[in-house]
């Protein structure tokens, strides 16, 4: 999807009052998944299995996960999404259960900043724009955005797993903004997700979707170098 400005805000120079932020694919992306099987192989004793279908099994897991199980609402429970990660690499000839745990032990370390994240946050509070972060996941990130040094840059962290809803009911949005103590309508959502990080748009928050090797450029037109 292109980036797109958000209507009612000026062109060139977008300096709402606090930004909302996805983490997977928006502040933060993936290693390659070959490192995250180098990682994880260095951690069990036996075999993994199915080595020659590894690296497609992982982009797809998840994918996968919600064909086989389709009503499991793995954001709202740790213990659901690690088993919808684990059955699903596991189902059939897939890979071995340990080297499955394995892999979900080690998928924090995955995560790296996206191009251009860091300096947005440092001119973003520069700027004196109120950040919040807002993610369906059933993990905590916090670690992650102390071990990148960004975590005091955040008034709000809210976590689908922490709150009891998900993206894109309107109520996670509400209390990201309330959090930071605006009004919605003073919020603008930037994301990888029409449908998840669009939702936001019914509390009257402006939107950017976009890809995630493009969040650079959203990230500039929000707020310019």
């Amino acid at each position: 999807m292109s980036v797109r400005e958000p209507q009612g805000m000026p062109r060139g120079r977008l300096l709402p009052s606090a930004v909302l932020l996805d983490f997977h694919n928006t502040l933060a992306i993936a290693r390659s998944v070959e490192d995250w099987i180098g990682g994880a192989r260095s951690m069990v004793s036996g075999g993994i299995g199915a080595p020659e279908r590894l690296p497609e099994m992982i982009r797809n897991v998840w994918g996968d996960a919600r064909e086989l199980f389709p009503a499991l609402e793995w954001d709202l429970d740790p213990a659901a999404h690690r088993h919808a990660f684990v059955s699903t690499l596991g189902r059939g000839d897939g890979v071995s259960s340990e080297f499955a745990e394995a892999l979900y032990e080690t998928m924090p370390r995955q995560w790296v900043l996206n191009a251009g994240a860091a300096a947005f946050i440092v001119r973003a509070s520069a700027a004196g724009i109120l950040l919040g972060l807002v993610s369906n996941i059933a993990l905590d990130v916090r670690p992650a955005l102390e071990g990148w040094g960004i975590a005091s840059a955040f008034g709000a962290v809210i976590l689908s797993y922490e709150v009891g809803y998900a993206k894109p009911d309107p109520r996670i949005f509400q209390l990201a903004a309330d959090s930071l103590g605006v009004d919605p309508t003073a919020c603008l959502m930037i994301g990888d997700s029409a449908h998840d990080d669009g939702g936001a748009s019914a509390l009257g928050m402006q939107c950017m979707i976009t890809r995630p090797e493009q969040m650079r450029h959203v990230f500039e037109l929000v707020c310019p170098p």
